[in-house]
């Protein structure tokens, strides 16, 4: 019964990437159809090839911007995240675990109570339109903190100890022997934020308020449809997201044993 449970699960995932695959193989037409295919009558890859014309006008400098805002702000998380919960899970001081769930409990706000204050912060520092509205907002968040930390208090204090004995200094261990203990979690924490900023489309829509060459990906393909007209060719809109969901796809293959390791580790959590 759990396969079967299982198997479901993991079909409604993937169809609607299939979903994606398969409209960007048909003709516009088919895709509006009343009648729907679950396979294109006559696929046509070179969809494929047509969407690379089809991006050219606004997309290129939108994928080099989401590279470099989502590559940037995925590396500062990782390090200030990474900082907090080593603090939080291996220092033991007065008021540590009120921190902590006081962190904790800004998981329960909806991102949305936070968004008027955050672009009035943005604009007072003169951040609107530029790289560091993208990537500075979202330097540290509750959830990595906590994944982090609760996957690092499963490391022994007795290794910090050993070190400590051999004159490793604290941010030495942090930086040399707690990093790559937690090489899984921090894949984990990694590949979820990196997918959540590259699909992000609210935030940069608000922050970029009209300067196009600071487009990031997904108001790229957003722009498809505004300058194309009301109906756009739908299969090489299609394409065009495949395009975009690729580099998380193999990024996902990569880093998928790291995130058995990290879910592993994280049910022996010892408090």
């Amino acid at each position: 019964m759990k396969y079967f449970i299982l198997i479901i699960g993991a079909i409604s995932s993937l169809l609607p990437f299939y979903w994606l695959f398969i409209s960007s193989l048909k003709r516009p037409e088919e895709i509006l159809g009343r009648i729907t295919t679950w396979w294109p009558n006559n696929p046509n890859f070179m969809n494929f090839v047509n969407a690379l014309d089809f991006l050219r006008p606004s997309v290129p400098r939108a994928i080099v911007n989401s590279v470099i805002v989502t590559g940037s702000y995925t590396v500062l998380l990782l390090l200030c995240s990474s900082l907090t919960a080593y603090v939080l899970a291996k220092y033991m001081f007065r008021g540590g675990r009120l921190v902590f769930w006081i962190i904790i409990s800004t998981m329960m706000l909806p991102g949305i109570i936070t968004l008027i204050p955050s672009v009035m912060l943005m604009l007072w520092l003169g951040w609107l339109d530029t790289y560091w509205a993208l990537i500075i907002p979202g330097a540290v968040n509750a959830f990595s903190v906590f994944l982090l930390r609760q996957y690092m208090i499963t490391i022994p204090d007795e290794i910090l100890d050993a070190a400590r004995l051999y004159g490793c200094s604290e941010f030495g261990l942090f930086w040399r022997i707690m990093l790559p203990l937690c090489k899984p979690a921090l894949a984990s924490v990694g590949l979820i934020n990196f997918v959540w900023n590259w699909n992000d489309l609210l935030w940069p829509l608000i922050v970029l308020r009209g300067n196009q060459d600071m487009w990031t990906m997904q108001l790229g393909l957003m722009g498809l449809w505004d300058v194309r007209g009301s109906l756009p060719a739908l299969n090489l809109v299609a394409a065009c997201t495949v395009y975009a969901t690729l580099p998380l796809i193999i990024l996902s293959l990569i880093t998928s044993k790291y995130l058995i390791k990290a879910w592993t580790g994280l049910t022996y959590a010892k408090r």
